[in-house]
C-alpha cells in the first residue's frame, strides 16, 4: 500500500488566519509518500502517531498501527540537503500516514471520509507542533485551492472552501536561499501582540484586508487585480515584520518587490516569511518573464512547482 499527499503553498492570509482571518492555500505537486515498511522498527514521525491516536478515538481506525510499520519519504518536499523550502513536509507526511493506515484497514475509506481525515490529521499535527493553524494539513488532504477560516478560534471547527484555479493569472515560486523556522517568526509576532496590542491588530487587519482583495480578484479571475492584492499583502507583511522586529520580508524580497512595481508583477512571502519560498504573480507572459529575470538578479532560485488538484491519494 502506497499513499501520497501534496505539499502546500500559502498564497494569502498568513498570521491573520491565527486570529480569525481567512487564509488561501494551494496544494502543489510535490509529495510526501508513505508505504509499507520492509521491516519493522523504523522511525515514525510523532505527528503521524498523534494523528493515528486521534483516528482511533474518532472511529476512523479500529486500532493503532505498529510504530515503524510505515515508511516515510518526504524528500521531494525538501530543497535538498540542508535546505527547507517551507512546503509543509510534516503536514503532508501526517496526512499521508493517516490515509495509509485507513486504507490498510478499509480500502477506499481515505477518499470516502476525506473531510474527517483532514480534520483528524490537523488535530494530531497541531498537538505535536504546539499550535498553528493547520491550514497546510487541510490543504494537503483536500488538494486544489483551499480557503480556510477559524471563526470560532483555532480550537474550533474550520470553515473550508474549495475553489478552481484562475485561468488568467501566471504564478511561479522562488527559493530565497535561506531556510527559517516558522515558530521563530510567529513568536516575534506574538511578542508584539503582548507588548502593543493596537499595533498588532492594525497590522493583522491590513493583512486581512489584503486577503479579502486577493479573494475577490481570484474569484473574478482578474489577473491585474490579483497582482495588486499580492503587492499589498507583501507590504502588509513587511509592516508587520518591522513592528515585530522580525525579518518577515527580507531585504532581498523587498528589493525584488520594488523592481516589479511597474512591471505588472508582484511577490510576497509564502508562509511565515524570513526565508523559505516566495510566490510571484504576473498579469501576463511579458510580466512573468520580467519577474523571473528580476528574481534571478536578486539571487532567487526558481522552484519547479505546479498545482495539485487531487489531494491525498492511495
Amino acid at each position: 500500500m502506497k499513499v501520497q499527499a501534496p505539499g502546500k503553498l500559502m498564497l494569502a492570509g498568513e498570521y491573520a488566519v491565527l486570529h480569525g482571518g481567512e487564509a488561501w492555500c494551494l496544494a502543489v505537486d510535490r509529495y510526501a509518500v508513505v508505504d509499507d515498511a520492509p521491516a519493522p522498527g523504523g522511525f515514525t514521525p510523532p505527528e503521524a502517531l498523534a494523528a493515528w491516536r486521534c483516528a482511533v478515538a474518532r472511529g476512523l481506525l479500529r486500532e493503532l498501527p505498529a510504530e515503524g510499520s510505515a515508511r516515510f519519504d518526504l524528500s521531494s518536499l525538501s530543497g535538498g540537503v540542508g535546505r527547507k523550502l517551507g512546503l509543509g513536509s510534516s503536514a503532508a507526511g501526517c496526512v499521508a500516514a493517516l490515509a495509509w493506515a485507513m486504507e490498510r484497514e478499509r480500502p477506499g475509506s481515505a477518499d470516502a471520509r476525506r473531510d474527517e481525515l483532514a480534520r483528524c490529521a490537523r488535530e494530531g499535527h497541531r498537538e505535536v507542533q504546539g499550535g498553528g493553524s493547520g491550514v497546510d494539513v487541510l490543504t494537503s488532504a483536500l488538494g486544489g485551492l483551499v480557503s480556510v477560516c477559524f471563526g470560532a478560534g483555532l480550537d474550533g471547527e474550520p470553515s473550508i472552501g474549495r475553489h478552481g484555479l484562475p485561468g488568467a493569472l501566471r504564478w511561479r515560486v522562488f527559493w530565497s536561499g535561506t531556510s527559517v523556522r516558522t515558530s521563530e517568526m510567529i513568536a516575534k509576532v506574538e511578542a508584539l501582540r503582548a507588548q502593543s496590542p493596537q499595533a498588532h491588530a492594525a497590522r493583522i487587519g491590513a493583512i486581512d484586508a489584503g486577503t479579502a482583495d486577493f479573494a475577490r480578484a481570484l474569484r473574478a479571475d482578474d489577473a491585474a487585480a490579483t497582482v495588486s492584492a499580492v503587492r499589498s499583502l507583501g507590504g502588509a507583511m513587511a509592516a508587520l515584520g518591522e513592528a515585530a522586529g522580525a525579518p518577515i520580508v527580507t531585504p532581498a524580497m523587498a528589493r525584488l518587490a520594488a523592481r516589479l512595481e511597474r512591471l505588472g508583477a508582484a511577490v510576497k512571502p509564502s508562509g511565515a516569511g524570513g526565508g523559505d519560498v516566495v510566490v510571484g504573480v504576473a498579469q501576463d507572459d511579458h510580466a512573468m518573464a520580467a519577474l523571473r529575470e528580476a528574481a534571478a538578479v536578486e539571487g532567487f532560485e526558481e522552484v519547479d512547482l505546479g498545482a495539485d488538484g487531487a489531494g491525498v491519494t492511495a
